[in-house]
């Protein structure tokens, strides 16, 4: 049975959405016969092998408002179809090549989030992702949060599956952290406006907490400028990425992760997990989407309403303050991890997904 899955970019490009897909492919192709096929962000289009996956990126113009524009892309899927096309949105170039060509094959969709910041796009694009998302046979959200409150996906209710993200929990190892570090409570992401990194420097002025924050991006100037005597006094401390294996030391060594994310384009929050497969609990936002569903107030952690610094900052002191309530909520944590988001759970669900849709074909 052939699957085509259908995503804008893939792997080594580096995105939350980009490392499901691979996840996905790699974990799905025992049981089916998979291929990958997505754009490049160069003009050549180039067919490769990736641990075991065939893999076709089709060359583009380039990436515009985040998207890829390849007419190749456009040109394959008018010449090859598969028993079920499964396509990551979002990706308006994606659907459009499928309006376009409408090849041979099932329609399964993994909704990742609501397109948020691109409202021009959005006001021309709605009509045909409605289109596509009637076409549909199934369509996959990561958390019942997104399913309830997507508008797009109120009138599809009826072929929802939800199947949450997954790590995988064996590669997360204990060790120690070489660095010579005290007490810290853990920021990990990119510095961009919707992750709320402006107003977590304004929580950390109202609070006693001292926090490490990992991540690169264009508001790196602006939070240099604003913590400047936050820099000084070593209350904050800014590190570019790290290596995965540094990087889960620090999850393993903090105190707490925040995750104070303002707008729904956090969809799910999947570093929250990283934080909790450690036992550690987590402040995060009261977003529309998976990121409330992933950390439950009062048990595995603290929700704040988002952009609210003083709140954070409360929220912060009191776990900084209480090591009786951050074990508490880290073993719940790392419970929930286990119990609801593992990389096996993730790829059986998806397998079964997959699985009643071609026996509906074959009844």
């Amino acid at each position: 049975m052939k699957i085509k899955v259908i995503n804008k970019l893939y792997h080594p490009w580096v995105g939350g959405v980009e490392t499901h897909v691979k996840d996905i492919a790699e974990g799905i192709h025992e049981s089916f016969d998979v291929e990958v096929v997505c754009c490049n962000t160069q003009k050549k289009t180039v067919t490769e092998t990736i641990n075991h996956i065939k893999v076709t990126k089709y060359g583009s113009w380039g990436i515009l408002f985040s998207q890829p524009i390849s007419l190749s892309l456009i040109q394959h899927l008018k010449k090859h179809g598969a028993d079920i096309l499964h396509f990551h949105l979002p990706n308006p170039w994606g659907v459009l090549a499928y309006f376009l060509t409408r090849p041979r094959g099932k329609i399964l969709i993994t909704w990742h989030s609501d397109i948020i910041k691109q409202k021009i796009i959005l006001f021309f694009y709605k009509p045909l992702l409605y289109w596509f998302l009637n076409k549909a046979e199934k369509i996959i959200v990561t958390s019942p949060n997104m399913a309830k409150n997507s508008p797009f996906l109120k009138k599809f209710q009826s072929k929802i599956n939800v199947i949450p993200l997954g790590i995988q929990s064996e590669k997360y190892h204990v060790n120690p952290l070489e660095k010579d570090h005290n007490r810290f409570a853990l920021f990990v992401g990119r510095l961009i406006y919707y992750k709320g990194v402006i107003e977590l420097i304004e929580a950390l002025k109202k609070s006693h907490v001292k926090l490490i924050m990992i991540g690169e991006g264009p508001l790196k100037p602006l939070i240099e400028q604003s913590a400047e005597t936050l820099l000084k006094k070593k209350q904050l401390i800014l590190l570019p990425f790290q290596k995965k294996d540094t990087l889960n030391k620090y999850f393993n060594h903090c105190e707490f992760f925040i995750l104070p994310s303002t707008h729904p384009s956090e969809a799910f929050g999947i570093v929250q997990l990283e934080a909790m497969i450690y036992a550690k609990p987590v402040i995060s936002t009261n977003l529309p989407t998976g990121v409330p569903f992933v950390n439950q107030h009062k048990k595995t952690g603290l929700i704040v309403e988002p952009g609210n610094s003083d709140d954070l900052a409360q929220a912060m002191d009191v776990l900084w303050n209480n090591e009786n309530l951050r074990t508490t909520y880290g073993k719940n944590a790392k419970k929930r991890c286990m119990d609801l988001f593992t990389k096996h759970q993730m790829i059986s669900k998806t397998i079964d997904c997959l699985n009643s849709m071609i026996k509906k074909k074959d009844d």
